[in-house]
């Protein structure tokens, strides 16, 4: 009965968040332009909810309007969800520690705290709740934050001078640490993890400071038996030095480090599952409209994802000359295997009356320096993050599958026509050239001036069709990218570069010309 009342509670609170959302906003699920709460048009609502649901630490959407509140607060603008739900974490991690004595130490004034301290809800600023965690945090004794770091740490070996630490934690490296500008000992986790990854550290220290800026030395020996030492200032020793200090330590010391060592085990790399890694990529796409779009040479195809499966449907073309609808499923790692199946009863092959299917083995997951052990990893070190591969993942291996396969001849005999894509070779350009353009756009007048006057260049365009000399340099990444598009060609003649109506100019005007790459892909 219990369970069945925290199950009906935890889905009123969603309901009850949700029309919160819709009430404020005014539509569900992406804002519209210049709605009443002033959240940017297109934002996926729907997204930032589902974000603060599962990153909500009480276990029943307890956090969850409260969330949502601070999100649509207009005295807060353009706080982010992951900001808020961080914060959410970090009240319920120290909950028990709010007190109001703490709070009375604080002397807020009226409007910022309702008297309630362990209640989420009395807090009606994310600016307040942040400096009530910042002191809650900041109390914690140096007795207890050094017992703390202790523990993240081994000791192979203490005597009256000398004492060798293996840090196994972040906190441990920044307390035994203190005082060098090793990069273990950054807040950021990331060079620790790094380091520690490719083999232990230790931390010899003098403790009688006789040895100068080399009383503290940290050691990294790596799993295949290198070794390098830094010494305070993150320098490395050179032989001469080291072989000094080597005579210097006690040989139960240096024994003690190398037996450590050698019962030491390179970490087991944990890797998701591909059904896991599937549903990132679910994730992923799901709160991002780009990724649901695809240009190819059989058309614009919209992704949608029910129970798992990845349908891709056929657009109708503009201006219509037909309205018929295709679906090709292509599911990444279906039924938790290391392939890509096409399958799709709307294309037949052209061979066999059985519908058409292809499947793309293991070789397809792949990149020269990208594969399963990158994008797999649920704990990856260095500059990759999680998030990070999943976009590698779908950008550079999935999507330019699917593409690939839609480009087939197949696909647009099924579609019932042919396509033309191109893509700019300047990332920053934004141009799409739509069909028609725009009467008195560069587009209109540069392509109707070619039409009549081919093998002519921009200086010339700009002092018959505009009126005046072209400013040096000026419309570069215009010129480049029509270029790119082969809407026009662009020749050497002599010293000049010339331009003409290209070989896409007559697929641009059924349009049938389709620009791919970056946002607009």
């Amino acid at each position: 009965m219990i369970k069945m009342y925290n199950i009906v509670l935890t889905e009123g609170r969603v309901e009850d968040a949700q029309q919160y959302f819709e009430d404020a906003v005014g539509s569900w699920p992406n804002a519209e332009p210049g709605n009443p709460a002033g959240i940017g048009a297109e934002t996926n609502l729907d997204g930032v909810l589902q974000h603060f649901i599962s990153n909500d630490p009480s276990g029943n959407n307890k956090y969850l309007m409260w969330m949502v509140k601070m999100y649509l607060n207009p005295e807060e603008p353009g706080t982010s969800p992951n900001d808020i739900s961080s914060l959410v974490q970090r009240f319920h991690k120290n909950v028990d520690r709010v007190t109001t004595e703490l709070i009375d130490d604080l002397n807020w004034g009226p409007g910022l705290y309702d008297k309630a301290p362990k209640d989420i809800n009395s807090y009606g600023y994310i600016a307040t709740l942040e400096r009530l965690m910042d002191e809650v945090e900041g109390r914690q004794t140096k007795k207890q934050k050094e017992e703390a770091a202790k523990t993240g740490a081994e000791k192979l070996y203490e005597d009256d001078r000398w004492l060798v630490v293996k840090p196994h934690t972040l906190e441990a490296s920044c307390y035994y640490g203190a005082g060098t500008k090793w990069c273990t000992t950054q807040k950021d986790s990331s060079h620790f993890k790094d380091y520690s990854s490719k083999g232990p550290l230790y931390y010899i220290i003098d403790k009688t400071r006789q040895l100068g800026r080399f009383y503290k030395i940290a050691m990294h020996v790596t799993w295949d038996g290198g070794e390098e030492y830094y010494d305070e200032e993150d320098n490395q020793l050179n032989d001469d030095v080291l072989d000094a200090i080597k005579a210097l330590l006690p040989h139960r010391l240096q024994q003690n480090i190398f037996d450590n060592w050698e019962d030491s085990s390179k970490p087991e790399k944990v890797k998701l599952s591909l059904d896991q890694f599937r549903d990132l990529l679910e994730k992923y796409v799901s709160s991002n409209k780009s990724q649901r779009t695809l240009k190819t040479n059989s058309g614009i195809w919209r992704l949608h994802i029910s129970q798992g499966v990845w349908y891709w449907f056929s657009t109708p073309d503009e201006p219509k000359t037909n309205d018929k609808v295709i679906e090709v499923q292509a599911t990444p790692f279906h039924n938790n295997l290391m392939e890509f199946p096409f399958d799709s009863h709307d294309i037949k092959n052209i061979d066999s009356p059985d519908p058409w299917s292809l499947t793309f083995g293991a070789d397809f997951a792949r990149l020269a320096h990208f594969g399963p052990d990158h994008y797999l990893d649920s704990d990856p070190s260095g500059w990759q993050t999680i998030e990070g591969n999943v976009k590698i993942f779908l950008n550079n291996i999935y999507r330019p599958l699917v593409k690939r396969v839609l480009d087939g001849k197949e696909v647009q005999e099924a579609v019932g026509g042919a396509y033309t894509t191109w893509d700019a070779e300047s990332f920053v350009s934004s141009y799409a050239f739509k069909y028609p353009p725009r009467m008195g756009t560069m587009t209109q007048k540069f392509t109707e001036y070619l039409k009549n006057n081919p093998r002519k260049t921009a200086n010339q365009f700009y002092e018959e069709v505009l009126g005046y000399s072209r400013p040096r340099g000026h419309n570069n990444m215009f010129f480049a990218s029509i270029k790119d598009s082969g809407i026009v060609k662009m020749e050497r003649q002599g010293r000049q570069f010339v331009y003409s109506l290209g070989p896409n100019y007559d697929d641009w005007t059924k349009g049938k010309l389709l620009r791919t790459g970056g946002r607009y892909n």
